[in-house]
């Protein structure tokens, strides 16, 4: 068999023999990425310069509000002029795309999309029934998304509607099929009716760092989401995310009722040195994982649950609020490994276990 370097190396060679006899010529200015520019005379709406875009191209956005949907299937750059400078605003009537939901932007078909320096916004004014916002950036059909300095906000509906699956304001990959990436970094994410950020199904990952994500605190909102996903999550500020009434089955009970966190995560995801303030559980963990570094202040529950798995908390920190770390055995034996977690000013237990249907749960704790 040829070695692999032999092969490059042959490669190598032709290719300069080419150049070297004239045949091999440098790519030509019309190969290379363009830049388009919105608004122009050509291009009076951004999708007018999705559109018209070669894959690899530029899209420069100036500052304003474009009302209008957006829906990307080719590798493609959009950069606006700030984040509070250049706005995608959610148009009165939303177009429903091929996942069934309600998005202001929308990637797919594999699209490499890197985002930057702009706002994408709600709200929407659909219904239940009808029109409802799905989502405010939508990443499905193996799309990856590289949003960086940009802010998603306001993604609900006015008057409220309370939809399942509605109002996430990042929502990568779904069930029981598709699947996305995504890398959020030095974002903010504000004001959605749903989760901020949820990643779905074995295939989809994402890594997110240094975002702010925040809750409300009139409704059941959760901040990030890895749901069979991998991923990490690292410098993030999460709060004010709760199960909140009047929504049903809001209470303390893992087995009967439901909690909301600022992050909620499964195996293969990594929590470390993010900031969660004010969530009903700071960290909600399933599986097997890791957490480290972390600082949950003011948890209306516990500051971290680990339910159903095997799990490792370095030098976490958990800082007033209620309870400490509550460890839940529903389905399996669960154990939690507490190295040099510092617990202060709470006024519940410092741990607590939960167990249900002949299964234990235990914690090991290192000072």
């Amino acid at each position: 068999m040829t070695p692999v370097r032999s092969r490059y190396a042959a490669a190598l060679g032709t290719l300069l023999t080419l150049a070297a006899i004239g045949s091999f010529a440098p790519s030509s200015a019309a190969s290379q990425p363009r830049e388009l520019v919105v608004p122009s005379a050509a291009y009076p709406t951004i999708q007018s310069a999705v559109d018209a875009a070669h894959p690899g191209d530029r899209i420069a956005v100036r500052a304003g509000v474009y009302r209008e949907q957006v829906t990307i299937h080719k590798n493609l750059t959009l950069t606006g002029a700030g984040a509070r400078k250049t706005i995608i605003l959610a148009p009165k009537r939303l177009v429903t795309g091929s996942d069934g939901l309600n998005s202001i932007v929308f990637l797919d078909n594999a699209a490499r999309v890197k985002v930057s320096r702009l706002s994408v916004s709600g709200p929407g004014s659909g219904t239940c029934a009808a029109g409802a916002l799905g989502a405010g950036i939508r990443v499905l059909g193996g799309a990856h998304l590289d949003l960086s300095h940009a802010a998603v906000s306001h993604i609900k509906d006015t008057p409220m509607a309370p939809c399942f699956r509605s109002a996430n304001a990042v929502l990568v990959g779904d069930f029981p099929t598709g699947t996305g990436s995504a890398t959020i970094r030095d974002s903010k994410i504000t004001d959605y009716q749903g989760s901020g950020i949820v990643v779905l199904n074995e295939g989809s990952n994402a890594t997110l760092f240094r975002n702010v994500v925040t809750g409300q605190k009139r409704i059941s909102t959760d901040g990030i989401e890895f749901v069979e996903a991998t991923g990490r999550a690292e410098q993030n500020t999460v709060s004010d995310n709760a199960c909140r009434e009047p929504d049903p089955g809001c209470g303390q009970d893992f087995f009967s009722e439901f909690q909301h966190a600022g992050i909620l995560a499964n195996t293969g995801v990594e929590v470390t040195r993010n900031r969660l303030v004010g969530n009903q559980l700071g960290i909600y963990a399933f599986g097997t994982m890791k957490t480290s570094h972390n600082i949950i202040v003011d948890s209306k529950y516990f500051g971290m649950a680990f339910q159903d798995g095997t799990f490792t908390a370095v030098k976490d920190s958990v800082r007033g609020g209620v309870g400490g770390v509550a460890v839940v055995a529903s389905e399996v034996d669960t154990t939690a490994r507490l190295n040099h977690v510092k617990i202060t000013k709470i006024s519940g237990d410092r741990t607590r276990t939960f167990q249900c249907c002949g299964f234990t749960a235990t914690v090991a704790t290192k000072p």
